[in-house]
């Protein structure tokens, strides 16, 4: 049986993976559990000397991976060139910080007596990641884990296969001990498998319902775990804000890699005095954006992942134009035109809280908007979803914008366009966004036991 991978920008078939069958997942489990002593008893200063080599590699065959990414999920070049860069980035850090955020720390020091907490690796970590951003999304899974001394066994998207076929290649090429890393291929139900191997963790990113499955097996076999799921984030704009510069920021949280981020603005929340000026504005810049074949450099949006995406798309914007909303830009699907998985950048409004947009992840270029009259009925609608990852506020009054940032229930939230992405600051989120924390110290924590060693000296 074969995992077919699909251009989504054409329906071409680009190739196909073997499935991972249970003796095949079982095998490198076993492998895993084989390596990790070993592993673990690598000093990080060798652990991080090894990972280099992969590192080499992969920037040794950065244009051939971007192209890959682009044909095989949709993502135009230009940005898979720009995450390949930013993900390097953020390996880097992660080398250049460990032995920092690994070594052991005194605690307590009093009559002679003194307290060392060491953090130790977990151990065999099953990482499940997601196909919206192919690269990033398997370098933020596991490679704090492995500098920090776990082993890895990674089920990619069934979405994406030739790029986790890439990346088993890369890791085969670079002679790492046998079973620090290992791969298996498949759909759900390989990941069910892989959750029910001897592992000690996993670490997912992925959708919700997903995620409260794994949690629940976590908790049954007590196992660690790190779930970042989606998310519905708010943008909230007050009557202050300075429009151009406001609208080309929400444009391009929504419309980035065609809607497909977990934290990417996904309702829009609108002071009633400018309602009116925001919607005819973003309207005209939704409409003038440019879809294409995602390895076309003239392209700036390219198509969703799959025909599937697509489906479950329109059927969200059916809904809530059944039920009254009103569409401003966009509303189709231009599969027929274009001949992939295209959708229009689509503006929605007389939303209600029953539209399957607003009580949902919307993982598509489709932005419903909602107004307000006071603060606290903007946060009250910000905070009317059951995700908590990404949010941004806008509003030139700096004590209002803090004001707002600490009532929204959410890990992450940006001001006025800043980023909150960073190497040295964690990302995650609340509620059902998940739990736990990637890149900084906290995601060298989240992958390592805390023990104490108290003794006299």
């Amino acid at each position: 049986m074969t995992l077919k991978s699909t251009n989504p920008s054409n329906y071409q078939c680009l190739g196909e993976v073997e499935v991972s069958a249970l003796d095949d997942v079982e095998r490198t489990a076993r492998l895993a559990n084989t390596a990790k002593r070993g592993w673990r008893n690598t000093s990080v200063t060798d652990r991080v000397e090894l990972l280099r080599r992969v590192y080499d590699r992969f920037r040794g065959r950065r244009q051939e991976l971007a192209e890959l990414e682009s044909r095989e999920m949709g993502m135009p070049l230009r940005d898979a060139l720009d995450d390949f860069d930013d993900t390097m980035d953020y390996v880097c850090w992660y080398f250049e910080n460990a032995e920092r955020y690994l070594s052991p720390e005194v605690t307590h020091e009093a009559d002679g007596l003194i307290h060392r907490v060491y953090r130790e690796p977990v151990g065999v970590v099953a990482a499940i990641v997601p196909w919206n951003f192919p690269f990033s999304m398997f370098v933020w899974a596991t490679l704090q884990g492995m500098i920090a001394g776990n082993v890895v066994v990674l089920k990619h998207s069934e979405e994406c296969p030739l790029v986790g076929k890439f990346i088993e290649d890369v890791f085969t090429s670079c002679d790492l001990p046998e079973g620090v890393f290992g791969e298996v291929y498949g759909d759900r139900e390989v990941g069910k498998w892989l959750a029910h191997q001897e592992i000690d963790m996993i670490q997912f990113t992925g959708s919700t319902a997903t995620g409260r499955y794994l949690y629940r097996v976590a908790g049954e076999r007590f196992l660690r775990a790190n779930m970042e799921l989606g998310g519905s984030a708010p943008g909230v704009l007050f009557e202050d804000v300075e429009l151009e510069r406001t609208m080309a920021s929400v444009c391009g949280s929504r419309l980035f890699n065609a809607g497909q981020c977990c934290d990417g603005l996904k309702r829009l929340v609108v002071h009633e005095s400018i309602v009116d000026r925001v919607q005819g504005r973003l309207a005209e810049l939704f409409s003038q954006k440019r879809l294409g074949d995602a390895l076309d450099g003239a392209t700036e949006m390219g198509p969703l992942v799959s025909k599937g995406q697509l489906a479950r798309l329109e059927r969200q914007v059916l809904d809530a134009v059944g039920k009254g909303a009103r569409v401003l830009a966009g509303g189709k699907s231009l599969e027929s035109e274009l001949g992939g998985a295209f959708y229009q950048p689509t503006l929605l409004c007389n939303i209600s809280e029953d539209m399957r947009v607003w009580q949902e992840e919307v993982f598509g270029p489709v932005l419903p908007v909602v107004s307000f009259s006071t603060e606290e009925e903007a946060v009250a609608l910000a905070n009317d979803t059951q995700y908590g990852l990404g949010a941004y506020v806008f509003t030139e009054d700096p004590a209002r914008a803090r004001r707002i940032a600490l009532a929204i229930d959410s890990g992450l939230v940006g001001v006025n366009g800043c980023s909150y992405f960073a190497p040295s600051s964690p990302f995650g989120g609340w509620k059902g966004s998940g739990f736990g924390r990637e890149h900084s110290k906290y995601g060298f924590h989240e992958v390592t036991q805390t023990k104490v060693v108290a003794t006299k000296e």
